[in-house]
């Protein structure tokens, strides 16, 4: 199988899938939802039902069809070429926008074709990535899911697409799983250093009602999964599927289908281009609001620092002057008593601290002790006797 699903480069962050395309009940030609008028269990739907029957669907005979790109570049281009039934109609494209925040929804395809029958279809569903759920890291724009394996994420899809549908089978696809990765390579796209790439590939099959028909729809997924230290991403580039009412679902079509898919070389180099630059310019304006953050929150941490510095200047000024204050009041104080030392001196004498606080001085020949009359504190005398001691006078204490 030398042809297989196209997938972007998973240094782009690993491309992935979309779970959903058409809604239950709608196929790429609409001709389900006119099947819905005037269900009565016989009348209109009964008559569309057994024309159903009545039409031989032929999926033996292939002929080559195209997805178009009809409005991502200056003129439509072939996107991808595969072969489809012959006489099955064919419908849809690729869609673009550039300003999904996910590669996986920049590029999107919707296409499908519809057998005469308007019951049995192939669809070509959008590529999708994500984050593996508790590996993810919060600058990935792309979503976070659990999916580790094809059939986890296939089976996914279904419940999306088909609410309520039953699973019937699962298989492996060794082959295309083999396939994905030579295109991988081919493509110039091999793990990048210190990166491990798996990739799983499989074939889910499920029953559900539809417009009153039991119907069996076979979904095929190769699924990219790439971890770079704890991160791991997973990445599907496009989910095929193809149903039909049960009893005509040909279980080879799909196979055969998805081994003739092949994107146009030409293209998928532009289309390739284009995402890349769109990814690059989402994570240089990321970048830009990342920067201007931490601009604005240094700016913030400068501007209380300048603060707490400015406060803390201020403080010391303070502080210093008190100190320089301080310390000029003692020179001050004890250039007093050296000046006061100085008089005493020169007048011989002494000071003693009076009994109304103030100061009393006495000849330095008089006593060595000194009293001071309690009720007439101006009259001081001095003495040497030691066993003195008036009792209407007291005893000063010397200053200096």
């Amino acid at each position: 199988m030398g042809k297989t699903i196209w997938m972007l480069p998973a240094a782009l962050l690993a491309l992935a899938l979309v779970a959903c395309g058409g809604r239950p009940g709608q196929d790429a030609s609409g001709a389900a939802g006119a099947m819905d008028a005037g269900d009565d269990g016989g009348g209109i739907l009964g008559a569309a039902r057994q024309a159903l029957s009545s039409v031989d669907v032929d999926t033996l005979r292939l002929e080559p069809a195209q997805i178009i790109d009809d409005a991502g570049f200056q003129q439509p281009m072939v996107a991808t070429r595969l072969l489809v039934p012959a006489g099955w109609q064919t419908s849809g494209g690729i869609r673009w926008n550039d300003g999904a925040e996910c590669y996986s929804g920049q590029m999107r395809a919707a296409w499908g074709a519809v057998a005469p029958d308007n019951a049995s279809v192939i669809e070509v569903l959008p590529a999708f990535a994500w984050q593996v759920q508790g590996t993810e890291i919060p600058t990935d724009p792309c979503p976070v899911a659990p999916y580790r394996s094809a059939r986890e994420f296939l089976e996914a899809v279904a419940r999306q697409a088909r609410p309520g549908a039953r699973v019937l089978d699962y298989s492996d696809w060794p082959e295309l799983a083999q396939a994905t990765e030579q295109r991988l390579q081919q493509q110039g796209d091999p793990p990048q250093p210190g990166q491990q790439r798996q990739i799983d590939a499989g074939r889910l099959l499920i029953g559900y009602q539809a417009d009153g028909m039991d119907m069996r729809e076979v979904l095929a997924a190769p699924v990219v999964l790439s971890s770079l230290g704890n991160k791991v991403s997973g990445s599907v580039g496009r989910v095929t599927t193809y149903r039909a009412p049960n009893g005509r679902l040909d279980l080879d079509l799909l196979d055969r289908v998805v081994e003739s898919i092949e994107d146009d070389p030409q293209w998928f180099s532009m289309a390739k281009q284009r995402m890349m630059a769109n990814v690059q310019r989402y994570f240089t304006a990321q970048r830009r609001d990342i920067d201007a953050w931490h601009a604005r929150r240094m700016a913030e941490i400068n501007a209380r620092g300048e603060a707490d510095r400015a406060a803390i200047r201020s403080q010391t000024i303070r502080d210093v002057a008190a100190i320089r204050s301080q310390t000029h009041a003692n020179t001050m104080a004890t250039n007093d008593r050296i000046h006061a030392r100085s008089i005493d001196g020169i007048y011989e004498r002494n000071a003693y601290v009076g009994t109304d606080g103030g100061t009393v001085h006495s000849s330095i020949h008089g006593g060595a002790r000194v009293f001071q009359d309690n009720d007439n504190p101006r009259n001081a005398w001095s003495t040497d006797d030691p066993y003195v001691q008036p009792s209407n006078a007291t005893e000063l204490e010397r200053i200096r």
